[in-house]
Parts: structure tokens; sequence; C-alpha cells
């Protein structure tokens, strides 16, 4: 199986750009042995949450469109952390729609084998070349649903299309969750008829709008309880890839998240 996990929308703004990159981060600094690679394969920028300037995968466009791919060494490591690298999406969102799905496996199949861990955030649309690419990828693919009646809906609307496609989910997360809002996980696994096994949640925190500003992910505020989420949800992705497993042959430190 490729290393490689995805994250998607059930629809727009249920905060699928910082949970992915959270999750990249979260893993890179814990494991600095391992070489992670965040990007954005969904149409947008999606690089709220990168403080300094961030190479976006049109400075790569004429390779990807010839089917070269792009080499590891053509990438700067994160400014934060020697051992993670950010590819950000498209600049201008109108040129989305020139990229094709072999655009979007191009850059993975030339990536993939020179990362440990490849982070992808798809977006909310299928519609999207570069996003389709990620999501008929092989490896672990996420499913990000908002707490709240809209993101529930366009899910059961969805969920035709996305076997259509053949696109399969793992795993499903509530995100920006509350304890005490009605919509239970219990009743969201019993509503969409999800094994209670592939559902678990990611807490709200009050930092978000601050985050948004600062362009910082929320690992960088005090939210114990959103960091403790992350932290299963990187360990779940790990674990999955049999990443682990890897970094034990190879003699390097394994470090576990809770």
């Amino acid at each position: 199986m490729n290393h490689i996990a995805v994250f998607h929308g059930a629809e727009h703004k249920v905060g699928c750009t910082m949970l992915a990159q959270s999750v990249a981060e979260l893993i890179a600094k814990a494991n600095k042995e391992i070489d992670v690679l965040f990007t954005a394969l969904n149409g947008r920028k999606s690089a709220e949450y990168v403080c300094e300037d961030t190479e976006t995968i049109d400075r790569y466009k004429p390779r990807l469109h010839s089917r070269i791919g792009i080499e590891k060494s053509l990438l700067k490591p994160y400014k934060k952390s020697e051992n993670l690298y950010i590819i950000a999406g498209v600049e201008k969102e109108e040129e989305a729609r020139h990229y094709y799905p072999e655009d979007g496996q191009a850059l993975l199949e030339s990536l993939i084998g020179s990362f440990d861990l490849v982070v992808v955030d798809s977006g909310s649309e299928l519609d999207n070349g570069l996003a389709l690419s990620a999501l008929k990828k092989e490896g672990i693919c996420t499913l990000v649903f908002g707490q709240s009646e809209s993101s529930l809906a366009r899910y059961e609307r969805m969920r035709g299309v996305y076997e259509r496609a053949e696109i399969h989910f793992d795993r499903y997360l509530i995100n920006q969750f509350i304890d005490t809002d009605p919509y239970t996980l219990p009743y969201i696994s019993s509503r969409l008829g999800l094994d209670k096994e592939q559902l678990a949640k990611v807490a709200f925190c009050q930092a978000a709008r601050q985050a948004e500003m600062e362009h910082k992910t929320l690992l960088d505020f005090k939210e114990e309880k959103y960091r403790k989420d992350i932290a299963k949800v990187a360990s779940a992705v790990m674990a999955a890839l049999n990443i682990s497993e890897t970094t034990q042959r190879r003699k390097r430190g394994w470090k576990s998240f809770i």
C-alpha cells in the first residue's frame, strides 16, 4: 500500500485543510527520522495556515503536464520542521480547470517513494482533476464532516456519486466537535450507517479564528483536546499504513503520539 493519507471534506468549510496539515505537522514533529510531505490537491492554494511564502503546484505545472513529475531535491523543507515539506495548491483558482487527474497522478507517483508519508488535502469537490487523482490513489482515505445537518445531508446526496466513481473511505471524522451538540457520534453513526470503529471526532477549538489570522495550525495554541484528538488521528494513519513497522525495520526511532 502507498504511504499516502488523503483527507476529503463532505462539504466546503469543514476544516479539512487545518486537520490534514495538523496531522502532517504532528507526525513530522514527533518522528524526526520520517520525511513527510503535505500537499493540497483540490483546486485551491490551501495555505492559510502557513506563515511564510510557500511554493505552489503552479511552479511544477510544465513538468506535470509532461508527466515528468517532481523530484524531492527540488523541494525545500518547511521552516518550522526540517523533515516536513509543503506544496501548496493552485494559486489562481480560475486556472484549476487546467489541471487534470494525470497531473496529480504524476506528482504523487514521483514523490510517494521519496517520502515516508504523503498527506493530501483533497478539498470537497469531485469535479477537480487534482482531487480525483488523490482520491483514486491507493492508501488511506478519510472523509471529514462538520457537525451539522448540511454536512450529513450532502454526504447522503453524494454517497452514490462516490460509489460510481469507485471512491472508498476508510475512516470518517467529525471535525470541530462539540460534546453538547445534538449531532452526537451515535446519532451520526446510526443515520449514515457507519461502523462505530470507523468514526472519530476532533474537538472544537476557541482559537480557530486566531489561528487563521496568524496563519498557524491549532497545534501552536494551548488546545489540549484538539492535540489529543489529532494525535489519535495521526496514530491511526501511521498504523493503517504500517509506517511504524517500516521505521522499526530501518532501525529508526518510532515514537508514539499518545
